[in-house]
């Protein structure tokens, strides 16, 4: 039974196929002569037949031995539409049937162009949207994205004429390097993918060596970025950060107010030894901050973000910015700084204590204000918040007495402060202070070397800052740089801009340029490095330029929810609606310029830096 009914299913399938066979080939002969004797304009409106109507059930062994009607009727109109091409083409003239065919075979190729036009679209499209990843399609480079990088490379060497006193490798440095942070911004490939596709274009166009492309493997600064994140993933495997954090909401979250000044305290304390603004904020800050709004209330899931959620949510993630500036360590991007600074010749001496000699005043202050700021700009209703405090008690109840590695971690990190501090009077190198205390680590076991490798942050940041840096540094080797601020410098001085207001004309174009950036470190190692040769030549102090352009690329990162690796965290916690998250971003930029110009040029000027 179970044979006889798949069989009648297949025969049945099979003759609806060939009639729909024989129906689509009636119908294309008819159109077949209707266009050559009509002219080649209908031919391109010929429907083909379907090859998954008919195919598969053709290549089907059964023996048929009745055939339907329909069959019979559709092979009757196919032979008659024939006869009628046929005797229509027999009819006209030599030429006609010439020209006709010409026509036909040209509309026959434009159609297959068109085809194959949209079936590369297409492919492209998908690349775009499944790049990377997509089920069954292409899975490599996003190639749109790709495109745009490869295409503002081509454009800045081929068609823009190279000017007069830079040489065509300078320029061909340039273009590359431009398309490399392009790529890191678009994001065809992870920013180390895109990092080696443009070491490898460079070799291969001999724009540079391999020893030039990887120079700064080697640099001190990079292992130091490297190292920090170590350093980073003891905080979080010890629970140490969370200690520091509930031990300070205990003491002075009673209020809302006072909470989100003891979570400042904490944030600015953590990032003297904590150097991943991400990590401290998004992985230490935010949890605690959550959990402290749902204890109080506050929870965007009932409507009631805005009791204390929204208020320090925003304070929190207002403080990080200024905690990052007030200590060298205190981000990844920092080192980076200073890093390039010195290739331009701005070399700081004894960094960790210049740093913190330069920001200090400035820093605290913003700190200080920051909550003041938040209460105003997004007030909490609920100003009382006692729960806070328990929900402190408890948690650290939870964690129970600090354990070994706490306090071993805890040990290293204020013996690496010191060292850092005093590392001129000590004679000791601060990566050599940073190898020293995670040998400790290892060595006691707070760390192991599975948990260092397992930092893909860490090796994805070392690994495309290095190359950048590499060709950074070729750039300002080759003259690019001077080129560039020159040029820029000399139209500043057209316009009558110079010293005081062509820094603050400088500073705004860097600070708020960052609305193009998703991160803070490809925004600085674009523009870092020629900003700085701009203000030193329109008359700013070379120490001023420094500092301030290293302090703004931290406030920079609360003006977008997409404006450094933390605000995505902060920002789907949905504490804070999207419009006014660019409201408070506006409003606490320009607070904190004021802060840190107003303040800190004052301060400099006390403290001998310009």
């Amino acid at each position: 039974v179970y044979r006889r009914r798949e069989g009648d299913q297949c025969l049945k399938a099979h003759a609806e196929g060939e009639s729909e066979m024989a129906a689509s080939r009636s119908k294309y002969a008819a159109l077949t002569a209707a266009s050559l004797a009509a002219g080649p304009g209908l031919l391109f409106c010929a429907p083909q037949a379907n090859p998954q109507s008919g195919g598969g059930l053709r290549r089907r062994s059964f023996q048929l031995k009745d055939r339907s009607a329909a069959k019979r009727g559709a092979a009757t109109k196919v032979e008659a539409a024939a006869n009628a091409a046929r005797e229509s083409v027999q009819s006209q003239g030599r030429w006609q049937r010439a020209a006709q065919f010409a026509t036909g075979t040209a509309g026959l190729l434009f159609a297959g162009k068109l085809r194959r036009g949209k079936a590369i679209a297409s492919i492209f499209r998908k690349a775009g949207s499944d790049g990377g990843g997509g089920g069954g399609g292409w899975k490599g480079a996003k190639l749109m994205p790709m495109a745009i990088s490869v295409g503002v490379g081509l454009l800045i060497r081929f068609l823009l004429p190279i000017p007069a006193g830079v040489s065509p490798q300078g320029w061909s440095i340039l273009a590359l390097f431009v398309a490399t942070v392009t790529g890191i911004v678009t994001q065809p490939l992870p920013a180390p993918g895109v990092a080696f596709v443009s070491l490898a274009v460079g070799l291969l166009t001999k724009t540079l060596t391999f020893a030039e492309g990887v120079a700064a493997f080697t640099d001190e600064v990079l292992w130091l970025v490297l190292l920090a994140f170590f350093f980073t993933k003891g905080f979080a495997k010890t629970g140490l950060g969370d200690r520091i954090a509930l031990s300070i909401v205990r003491l002075v979250g009673g209020t809302t107010l006072g909470l989100a000044y003891g979570l400042n305290i904490a944030e600015g304390a953590l990032a003297a030894g904590m150097p991943s603004s991400a990590a401290r904020a998004a992985g230490v800050f935010y949890p605690l901050v959550d959990s402290v709004a749902k204890a109080s209330g506050s929870d965007p899931a009932k409507g009631t973000e805005k009791k204390t959620g929204a208020f320090l949510v925003q304070s929190s993630f207002q403080a990080t910015g200024n905690s990052s500036s007030l200590w060298l360590y205190g981000a990844a991007q920092n080192l980076l700084a200073l890093r390039l600074a010195a290739q331009l010749g701005y070399a700081v001496q004894s960094p960790f204590m210049a740093w913190l000699k330069a920001s200090c005043v400035p820093a605290l202050i913003a700190m200080a204000l920051t909550p003041l700021v938040a209460y105003w700009a997004i007030a909490p209703e609920v100003k009382k918040t006692p729960e806070a405090p328990k929900e402190a008690e408890r948690k650290l109840k939870e964690m129970g007495p600090m354990s070994k590695d706490e306090a071993i971690l805890g040990a290293v990190i204020a013996g690496m402060l010191v060292l850092w501090a005093g590392s001129t009077a000590f004679g000791i190198p601060a990566v050599h202070t940073a190898v020293l205390g995670l040998s400790v680590l290892l060595f006691t076991g707070v760390l192991t070397w599975g948990d260092c490798a397992g930092e893909q942050g860490a090796w994805t940041t070392m690994t495309w800052f290095a190359i950048l840096v590499s060709m950074s540094a070729m750039l300002n080797k080759l003259g690019i740089v001077t080129w560039l601020a020159a040029s820029i410098s000399a139209k500043i001085s057209a316009a009558g801009l110079s010293g005081c207001p062509a820094f603050l004309v400088l500073l705004l174009v860097y600070v708020f340029s960052h609305y193009a950036f998703a991160s803070q470190v490809a925004h600085l190692s674009a523009l870092y490095l020629p900003f700085i040769a701009m203000m030193v030549n329109a008359g700013t102090p070379p120490m001023v330029a420094v500092f301030s352009l290293a302090f703004a690329s931290n406030i920079f990162g609360s003006l977008t929810p997409y404006a450094s690796a933390q605000a995505p965290v902060f920002f789907g916690g949905n504490y804070v609606s999207l419009k006014d998250w660019y409201r408070l971003g506006l409003i606490f930029i320009i607070f904190n310029l004021v802060v840190w110009v107003g303040v800190g040029s004052v301060w400099w000027k006390v403290i001998g830096l310009y």
